[in-house]
This record gives structure tokens, C-alpha cells and sequence, in this order.
């Protein structure tokens, strides 16, 4: 694989003087919703330091702000207050452009309902990220096997998502997460959708990804069987962290 993928992108070459080992680091992290005179407080508070190379769950029931989380640190959402740093640098005032480039390159996402493009093989799916961050056509193919092989789906390369099952669906979506190298995988009930075997399945997948792509994955769940595959645990109700 060229050495140009293998290097982080430009937005966070430049770390900050504040050096950190952790890939994910939030500080006094809140986000609060207007909804007409009412102020609804998703966040409260939140302090986390996430390393690589790790699975870590977020859990916590529907409405607890594991959603609203995930997107303030991938820049979906802008925080009321606090801060985000990906690797060392601070990311809350980069601009709407710059956190585009940012998800782009540095971010995968793994969603519950898939979200793959249903007219697109397995194949087309995973190869439309790396074409969208500028891989080389051949840099793609290679790749492509490689993560689809990765997630035990290399005979369903050119199968489209109606010809898969649920969990196979996942997988895909996985691939193409994992596809560009990002440092940071951020899953939202990964396995809501899927039954208890397949569910198992798919998390010892995202476990071995961390591990094997030094990825930070930070699993969004109500789920406790991802509690019991996961590096850390965090629990968040009412918009704040109450067990680690």
C-alpha cells in the first residue's frame, strides 16, 4: 500500500502543546437543545480519554445521549461547551469544510440500519470511500479484498445488499468503515438490527479490527453483550458519565 495513506491527514499533522496519548480526549463536553423558552440538557459534563487499539462500549439506554456524543466528536454537532481533541488536536472551531475532510479521513462509521447503497455490490460500496479520499484505482482494488476479506465476506465481493443477509449487510458495512484507514470507528447500535449469534459475530469482527488496525472503536450500544467483548466500559445516563 502507498506510504501517502498510511500518514494522518493534514488537519491533525499539527499536534497541539498540550500532547496526548489518547485518540479520543473530550473535556467538560455539553450540548443543550432549545426547544422554543425550554432548555433540554442532552450533555452534561462529559470527560473521556480513549486510547487506540481499543473496543470500547458507551453504554446507556435510548435518550441517555450516546447519539449526540458520537456526533459531537465526529463534528456532526457542535458542543454547547467543552472541548473534542482527535489525537492531539482540538477540533470544536475547525470549520464545516474542515470536518468534512476530517470524517473523510480520519473517521468510519458503522450505523444499525447499514446504510449501504442498495444498487452497489459489496465490492462498489466498500471501493465508493476509498474513491471519495482519493485512492488510486489500484491502491482500491487491493484494499477493497483486502477489508471485505477481513470481515469474511471475500465470495460475496460482487453481491448486492438484497442478496445478503442482516448480519452479512453489517459486515459490509464494516468494510467500508474500515476501508480507509481511519484512526477512529464510531458505531451506533451496531447490533440493534441483528439476532444474538450474528450480533456476537459482528462484535468480535470490530474487537479484532481495533486490535489489528490499531483503530479506536467506540461502540454506542444498549447491548451488554458488547460490555463483555469491550477493552472499557462507560456507562452515560442522563447526559453524564456515572461508571467506569
Amino acid at each position: 500500500m502507498a506510504s501517502n495513506h498510511a500518514t494522518r491527514h493534514p488537519l491533525l499533522a499539527t499536534r497541539s502543546l498540550i500532547m496526548t496519548t489518547s485518540r479520543i480526549r473530550t473535556k467538560g463536553l455539553t450540548r443543550t437543545y432549545h426547544v422554543g423558552e425550554r432548555e433540554i440538557p442532552v450533555l452534561q459534563g462529559i470527560d473521556l480519554e480513549l486510547p487506540a487499539g481499543k473496543l470500547v462500549s458507551l453504554h446507556g439506554r435510548s435518550g441517555s445521549g450516546k447519539t449526540t456524543l458520537l456526533n459531537c466528536i465526529s463534528g456532526l454537532d457542535t458542543p454547547s461547551s467543552g472541548q473534542v481533541w482527535l489525537e492531539g488536536q482540538e477540533i470544536t472551531h475547525l470549520s464545516e469544510k474542515e470536518r468534512i475532510q476530517l470524517r473523510r479521513h480520519e473517521l468510519g462509521f458503522v450505523f444499525q440500519s447499514h446504510a449501504l447503497l442498495p444498487t452497489y455490490s459489496a465490492r462498489e460500496n466498500v471501493d465508493l470511500m476509498l474513491r471519495l479520499a482519493g485512492w488510486s484505482w489500484a491502491e482500491r482494488q487491493e484494499r477493497v479484498e483486502q477489508v471485505l476479506a477481513l470481515v469474511g465476506l471475500k465470495s460475496w465481493m460482487d453481491h448486492r445488499p438484497f442478496e445478503m443477509s442482516g448480519g452479512q449487510q453489517q459486515r459490509v458495512s464494516i468494510a467500508r468503515a474500515i476501508a480507509p484507514r481511519p484512526a477512529i470507528i464510531l458505531a451506533d447500535e451496531p447490533t440493534g438490527e441483528l439476532d444474538v449469534a450474528t450480533g456476537a459475530q459482528i462484535l468480535r469482527i470490530l474487537h479484532h479490527i481495533a486490535a489489528q488496525e490499531r483503530a479506536t472503536v467506540l461502540v454506542a450500544t444498549h447491548d451488554f453483550a458488547v460490555d463483555e467483548l469491550a477493552d472499557e466500559v462507560y456507562y452515560l445516563e442522563d447526559g453524564r458519565i456515572i461508571l467506569q
